[in-house]
């Protein structure tokens, strides 16, 4: 009799067991609140599916063949998904090439002068890179091909290497020579920068291009030495001293060769 009870009870729990596993396997799994990122927009979906290739599927969202997803499409889903839109464009871009410079020497022009004999023309270049885009941002760029389209041409420039001319009868020999406005100025009560009275022959110099104490030599005005400085003269600007207002106000304002000579 208890041998019987036994048995009968191992084949109610066997029973109970099959069926258990019968209900369990029908039952549908248990849904749950999903965010997914998608094309620049936020849906809020409820879905069943384990892993995120399951939950897209069941939600009729086509992925591209570049797309991804955070997490990786195999990778159990949790609440939130991103659909990473990836695509691929070819852009064409255009560069100027800088024209290279040659410098000659000329020994018919004084020294400090120079004149472009060439003038430089730029060159171009093409480039064609494969870009590639997340959700419509560059990440990264690859070179395709660069083409050359125009060489550039080289631009000459002519500087003076004369050093030494002749004016009034006299040989000048100076280190350069400048194209400067010329004005005139006379006695204003004041001494010069360098401590001195002016006198015929004191010049008024920007010392960032003539220094202070050079020997000068101007068209038109003679011999000078550069002992002074003016809040308006500036860059290629000289004054030239004169006894009186009226040879001032006669010289006016020219252009004019200064030689800085040889000390």
């Amino acid at each position: 009799m208890e041998i019987f009870l036994k048995r009968k009870l191992l084949t109610a729990a066997a029973v109970l067991t099959a069926l258990m596993s019968f209900f369990c396997f029908c039952l549908p799994d248990k849904e749950r609140a999903v965010t997914v990122f998608i094309d620049g927009e936020s849906q809020e979906i409820s879905t069943s599916g384990k892993t995120v290739a399951e939950v897209l599927s069941m939600q009729n969202i086509a992925l591209g063949a570049d797309d991804k997803t955070l997490p990786a499409q195999e990778e159990e889903c949790g609440g939130f998904i991103e659909v990473i839109r990836v695509t691929k464009d070819t852009i064409i871009e255009e560069k100027k090439i800088a024209y290279p410079v040659e410098r000659v020497q000329s020994e018919t022009m004084f020294a400090g002068q120079e004149r472009i004999k060439q003038k430089g023309v730029s060159g171009l270049e093409k480039s064609v890179y494969e870009i590639v885009l997340e959700n419509g941002i560059e990440i990264s760029r690859s070179l395709i091909e660069k083409t050359l389209v125009k060489e550039p041409v080289k631009q000459v420039v002519e500087i003076g290497n004369l050093h030494t001319t002749a004016r009034g009868g006299e040989v000048l020999n100076f280190s350069k020579t400048l194209t400067m406005a010329a004005t005139g100025y006379t006695h204003t009560g004041n001494m010069t920068y360098t401590d001195i009275w002016p006198y015929v022959g004191i010049v008024a110099v920007d010392p960032r291009v003539i220094p202070l104490r050079t020997r000068v030599f101007v068209e038109g005005y003679g011999y000078a030495t550069a002992m002074d400085i003016g809040s308006a003269i500036k860059g290629n600007r000289i004054d030239l001293f004169f006894d009186t207002r009226a040879e001032a106000m006669k010289w006016g304002r020219r252009n004019v060769q200064v030689y800085l000579l040889e000390q």
